[in-house]
C-alpha cells in the first residue's frame, strides 16, 4: 500500500468510528428519556399554549379538548398549567380513556370499572 491509500483508509476508519459513536450516543439519549408519553405531552402542551403564557384555556384548546382537561384545573381559575396537567395525570384524572396502549379499547363484558 502506498501512503495515499493508507491515509484514505485511516480517514474512512475515523469517519466510521465517529458515525458509530454518534449513533450509540443518540440511542442512549433516546433510551434515557423519561417516557415518550410524558415527553410528547410537554411538547403538545407548549404547542397548544398559543399565547405562551404557560397556561391552557378553553379558548386556546377548544371546547372538546377543554372538556377533557378541565379536570386538571386544581385551583379553578379556568386555566390549566403544565404542573396541574402532570399532577392530574399522576392522580389518574387524565389518561388514555380506553385508547392507546394502556386502554386497549372497550371493557370486556362482566368486568367492573
Amino acid at each position: 500500500m502506498n501512503r495515499t491509500t493508507k491515509r484514505v483508509g485511516l480517514i474512512g476508519l475515523v469517519i466510521s468510528a465517529c458515525v458509530a459513536t454518534f449513533a450509540v450516543t443518540a440511542f442512549a439519549e433516546e433510551k434515557g428519556e423519561k417516557g415518550k408519553c410524558e415527553h410528547n405531552g410537554e411538547a403538545r402542551f407548549k404547542k397548544a399554549d398559543k399565547n405562551s403564557d404557560g397556561f391552557l384555556t378553553a379558548a386556546e384548546v377548544g371546547d372538546k379538548k377543554w372538556a377533557r382537561i378541565k379536570v386538571a384545573d386544581a385551583n379553578a381559575d379556568a386555566k390549566v398549567s403544565l404542573a396541574e396537567m402532570k399532577q392530574a395525570k399522576a392522580d389518574g384524572k387524565l389518561g388514555h380513556k380506553g385508547k392507546g396502549k394502556k386502554g386497549k379499547g372497550k371493557k370486556k363484558e362482566g368486568t367492573e370499572a
